[in-house]
């Protein structure tokens, strides 16, 4: 069946450019959002299985995955939906739109000039960060692999490819029900590959056989087919990495028996550990290691994700590659297909051995005649009573033992991880007993499972006690009391050694309070906080802000200058002025409202009123007279002159004659 071509826009929104990627599961086109124009990259779930809704589930499982997870090293999820049916025989096809990341894989990059031990390092510190933020979040990715990471043209990395991801949870259901394995056969983690639950030490085990692939050019297990690849994961002991390439120093070599050890519980504990481990490796690395080249690439199986059979824990490797060869071609298998299985234990002889049994033949003896034939009947019924005797012993010891009920024994199955009320549904169903304790903890979320006893995999009878410890979330400590008028590095040390942060430093102006000492801490001293929340500070500048005293008496502006918030110095100078009275201020040397150091002196310009003087009238010059003054006769006395103040004007009146009864006396 020819097949359906892809349509040349989605959603009337994604144009579809050309294929890109192709994978087990789906095929990646090169695409543009012509809504914000950002070229983008358009995953689409493969036609001949976007009937089946198995796929068609992991498929809305990886978008929601990765939706949920912001981070510089995880590739980001923008949009998702459905392609309709194409023709009367297509199928509904989902769609996943994500950021498209230039560069080239990982595997691209193993396969091609290959990569130096000291950028290998580098590369899976990315990649570890990616696995920290998701197992933060919940969620286990399931499939780290080379083909998974990408990496930018500037170096960065990009961990992709969520589709078989799940939260921590939901794992055991998940990959019990069906004893199947989805995964990359050379990068499985033991208990992934025996259908056991995985949790985020899985992820961290797959990491490093990327890691190991990086430093050797070949994964740490290769084989003839991917179950026989699976086998070795569970069984056989990964060869060290300065065997494959001796340029490589001991301590690599030490770091991935940790890494790739069998038993989780002897592995790194989070990608936090496992990442301050490697930067121990990176500092000895040799300066001169050159690109480790890739191994043959035809001895390694198919790399694609895919169903796999669990395998058992004591499944011989030899038996199992064997079977292997039978398998079909390297296509994905559905999960829900019957897998085979393998139950084989090489640990375990084939003989039957029973302690305790033993067989003695009465050796042959000649038949007596005569007299002596009564020796051998006797000897016979002696031998018949002894031998009752004994076999009525052990009948009553086997009676005796039946009595004795044998406790039935059931696997601890693993809580780790898993929210409480999960943890102690899934320790019931297993018919066990939890007990629940509570501590503080800052990397394992509130209500969530911390550790457990007896550990994961440990054989029981049925109805026993399962300690639970659940995580109460980060401890809470209080503000030390002491902060202010510590300096600010003494606070900052005290607010650290407290199991808290320094939050945002501020500063202000305080008459009293020396420069970069504590002034108040928000919040205060005693308030209890989570672990590390952050504490913020406020200092002293060391400065004063200036009050305004400009139309002030001279009095009240110096004793706003004295006050207990301001403590400045000043100087008086006078200055005349006619408008103003004396002693008001007219000026001051530092503007109001600005910041001078502690102490500083400020000079006042204050008023001195003066009154302006009179001015005096002058005398105007008399003019000269053409006409000769006539002298006055002794007959004729001079007129006197008038006084200085008069009378008022009826007084004056009566007192002078008029010129008419002058006259008229004459």
């Amino acid at each position: 069946m020819p097949m359906p071509a892809m349509p040349d826009l989605i959603n009337d929104r994604y144009k579809v450019g050309e294929v890109i990627g192709r994978g087990g599961m789906a095929t990646v086109h090169v695409g543009e959002d012509t809504r914000l124009g950002r070229r983008v990259a358009i995953k689409v779930l493969r036609p001949e299985l976007a009937a089946d809704d198995t796929f068609h589930e992991r498929f809305q499982r990886e978008a929601q995955a990765v939706a949920s997870l912001n981070h510089h090293t995880i590739v980001s999820i923008y949009d998702t939906g459905e392609i309709k049916p194409q023709g009367p025989d297509g199928v509904t096809r989902p769609y996943i739109v994500m950021e498209y990341v230039p560069g080239q894989t990982l595997r691209e990059l193993i396969h091609g000039k290959g990569i130096d031990p000291e950028q290998a390092i580098e590369y899976m510190f990315g990649i570890l960060d990616a696995l920290s933020f998701s197992h933060r979040a919940g969620i286990v990715h399931r499939d780290i692999k080379p083909a998974n990471v990408k990496v930018t043209p500037d170096g960065g990395v990009k961990v992709m490819d969520f589709g078989i991801a799940r939260a921590v949870e939901d794992t055991q259901a998940a990959l019990t029900q069906s004893q199947a394995v989805l995964g990359t056969a050379q990068y499985l983690s033991p208990e992934q590959a025996r259908g056991a639950s995985v949790d985020p030490r899985s992820d961290l085990y797959s990491a490093a056989c990327v890691l190991f692939e990086m430093l050797t050019g070949r994964a740490p297990f290769v084989g003839e087919s991917s179950v026989a690849i699976a086998a070795q994961h569970v069984r056989d002991a990964p060869p060290a990495p300065s065997a494959l390439n001796p340029q490589l120093p001991k301590s690599v070599d030490r770091f991935m028996e940790r890494a790739l050890a069998k038993d989780r519980d002897h592995r790194f504990s989070d990608a936090a550990q496992m990442r301050r481990a490697l930067r121990t490796v990176l500092v000895e690395l040799p300066d001169d290691l050159e690109a480790t080249q890739a191994m043959d690439p035809t001895q390694t199986a198919d790399t694609n994700t895919k169903t796999l059979p669990a395998v058992g824990a004591g499944a011989a490797a030899g038996a199992v590659v064997a079977a292997g060869r039978s398998e079909t071609a390297e296509q994905p298998v559905d999960a829900n297909d019957d897998p085979l299985h393998y139950e084989l234990d090489p640990d375990e002889d084939t003989e039957d051995v029973r302690p305790g049994a033993a067989a003695a033949a009465p050796a042959k003896r000649d038949k007596q005649k005569g007299g002596n034939g009564w020796i051998l009947p006797a000897v016979l019924i002696v031998l018949l009573i002894t031998g009752l005797g004994i076999g009525g012993v052990l009948g009553v010891q086997w009676w005796q033992n039946q009595q004795v009920e044998q406790p039935s024994m059931v696997s601890v199955p693993q809580v780790v991880g898993m929210d409480r009320t999960t943890a102690e549904n899934t320790l019931r169903d297993a018919q066990l007993e939890p007990t629940f304790s509570t501590e503080n903890s800052d990397s394992v979320p509130e209500k969530h499972v911390i550790t457990m006893d007896p550990s994961a995999g440990d054989q029981v009878a049925v109805g026993s006690s399962v300690a639970v410890t659940v995580s109460d979330g980060p401890g809470t400590v209080d503000v030390p009391n002491d902060l202010v008028g510590q300096t600010l590095d003494n606070a900052r040390n005290a607010l650290r050694e407290a199991g808290l942060s320094v939050g945002m430093v501020s500063t202000a102006n305080s008459a009293t309070v020396p420069e970069n000492v504590v002034m108040s801490t928000d919040p205060a001293g005693g308030t209890s906080l989570d672990k590390d929340s952050p504490v913020q500070l406020q200092v002293s500048s060391g400065r004063v802000t200036v009050p305004d005293v400009v139309g002030m008496s001279r009095a009240e502006a110096e004793s706003a200058l004295r006050a207990d918030n301001v403590r400045l110095n000043f100087n008086i100078a006078v200055r005349d002025s006619r408008d103003e009275a004396t002693d008001t201020v007219l000026e001051q040397s530092a503007p109001a409202g600005s910041s001078v150091a502690q102490g500083s002196t400020v000079t006042l310009t204050i008023a001195r009123q003066v009154t302006p003087s009179p001015t005096a009238t002058p005398t105007p010059t008399p003019e000269p007279s053409e006409e000769p003054t006539a002298e006055p006769t002794s007959a004729e006395p001079t007129p006197s002159a008038e006084p200085e103040s008069a009378g008022n004007g009826s007084d004056e009146q009566a007192e002078r004659p008029t010129p008419a009864s002058t006259r008229s006396r004459g």
